[in-house]
């Protein structure tokens, strides 16, 4: 039940996003998927799974979550290209992967700076990670409440607000350098953004096709 509640809240929006990471990940890439919900956002991008050859782990705490993407990935065009694991990211050891992306997942993180640092380890050389998540522009104290009590009354974990300036903290803290920063729309106080960035010690301006300079792509939307 709790999955179909998922699907029915922010199927459409993280359809969007994964359109838009999967666009800016190369040909052939290996990807690990932080946090992948019910698989529904992925096969509605599937043809580009399919097409730019892509391998997928894809990881999620919640059991529910995990046993829907499996049923829906069975028999699907990309079943073969997709596999998907009940498994914390502070548990993951596989890879090494050219991508970690992280739809909407990182604002649920207990320890964000610990996530990104373990998955620096899960890179292959030249690895990028790609974040698409809501951010809010400017503070607004009651949503900072609303988030949370949301878990109570729909029985999803929307995680907690989320500021630009907190983000780039927390991705500077782990070494990490942002190589692009786009807009993907706007929703009053709220942007739909797409966030690429790779280690320090890698960083060679557009690295591996992955990042573009920062721009907005739509200066609206829902």
């Amino acid at each position: 039940m709790r999955s179909a509640i998922y699907d029915f809240l922010i199927l459409r929006l993280t359809a969007r996003w994964y359109a838009a990471a999967l666009d800016r990940m190369p040909e052939g890439a290996r990807v690990l998927d932080v946090g992948i919900g019910t698989g529904g956002a992925l096969l509605a991008n599937a043809g580009d799974v399919r097409r730019k050859r892509l391998r997928l782990t894809g990881i999620d705490i919640d059991g529910d979550y995990v046993r829907r993407a499996r049923r829906r990935l069975a028999g699907s065009p990309i079943v073969d290209s997709v596999e998907v694991w009940k498994e914390s990211v502070y548990d993951h050891v596989a890879g090494p992967y050219d991508v970690v992306y992280f739809s909407a997942s990182f604002m649920l993180l207990p320890d964000p700076e610990r996530a990104l640092r373990h998955c620096k380890g899960l890179l292959a050389t030249g690895g990028r990670f790609v974040f698409t998540q809501t951010i809010q522009r400017r503070t607004v104290r009651w949503m900072e409440t609303l988030k949370p009590l949301l878990r109570r009354i729909t029985t999803i974990d929307f995680g907690h607000v989320t500021y630009e300036a907190d983000l780039r903290a927390q991705l500077a803290a782990a070494d990490l350098v942002v190589e692009e920063w786009s807009v993907l729309a706007t929703h009053g106080s709220r942007a739909s953004c797409l966030v690429v960035a790779c280690p320090a010690s890698e960083d060679a301006g557009l690295g591996r096709g992955l990042a573009r300079q920062d721009h907005v792509v739509n200066a609206h939307g829902s």
